[in-house]
């Protein structure tokens, strides 16, 4: 599980980092790390959906984690108002959530895929 967190984490930085394509491949960060993240976890006695939701919530979880602690920093740092620490509060939950459905549906349908995969005979497959 912790591999798959860690590559699914890296992938999500990846997308905000690069200058220009950032706009794009920010918000399907999530998206996309658990797409890549989630073949690394044992998924195995347990549905597609109930993998994924799992997955996707560790993920949202850990990602709230990292999303607080930088909240925290700049809410000591910065002098800002009242109204801008509720906003930013407010932005911390709306991202983790966003992070943590978006994972769910990455891991969901590489899961969805790899079982079709499996399923689909020789004939089909050509």
């Amino acid at each position: 599980m912790a591999r798959g967190l860690l590559t699914a984490l890296g992938v999500m930085l990846v997308c905000t980092i690069i200058p220009v394509a950032q706009f794009l491949l920010a918000p399907f960060g999530p998206f996309l790390g658990a797409y890549f993240g989630i073949r690394s976890v044992d998924t195995t006695g347990s549905t597609p959906l109930v993998a994924a939701a799992k997955f996707g919530a560790v993920v949202g979880t850990v990602s709230g984690i990292i999303l607080v602690v930088i909240a925290v920093i700049l809410t000591a740092v910065l002098p800002m108002p009242g109204r801008f620490v509720v906003l930013t509060w407010i932005a911390v939950a709306v991202f983790a959530t966003y992070v943590a459905g978006m994972s769910t549906l990455g891991g969901l349908y590489r899961l969805m895929k790899v079982r079709s995969a499996a399923l689909a005979t020789p004939a089909e497959a050509s």
